[in-house]
């Protein structure tokens, strides 16, 4: 029975998850900004963690990383590029995601 009412739900219904009309477009300068931020803050929450195994530290310590690292080079890129809030907003999703992927316990 369970089995029977798995393939209704499976195949009564359209599939449309490859089929979006108007797909979401991130720009690439702010993929690079978050994976950026990630790996900076990855990296520091490890190591802060194998240092002091307290995951509070590790998760405030890599987000900060990321987040001084991120707006020391908007900083530059006010006067050497193109400098603008968004950017700095993919530094923190991008610090926050790599901090919480290291400090979360499964």
């Amino acid at each position: 029975m369970k089995l029977l009412f798995l393939f209704l739900l499976l195949f009564s219904t359209p599939c449309l998850g490859q089929s979006c009309l108007d797909p979401i477009k991130i720009p690439q300068d702010k993929l690079l900004h978050t994976g950026g931020c990630y790996i900076i803050s990855a990296t520091t929450a490890s190591i802060v963690y194998n240092i002091t195994e307290d995951h509070k530290k590790a998760f405030i310590y890599g987000v900060l990383s990321a987040v001084v690292v991120g707006g020391i080079k908007e900083i530059h890129d006010i006067k050497h590029g193109d400098s603008n809030w968004a950017d700095m907003g993919a530094n923190v999703i991008g610090g926050t995601l790599g901090a919480l992927v290291v400090t979360v316990r499964f």
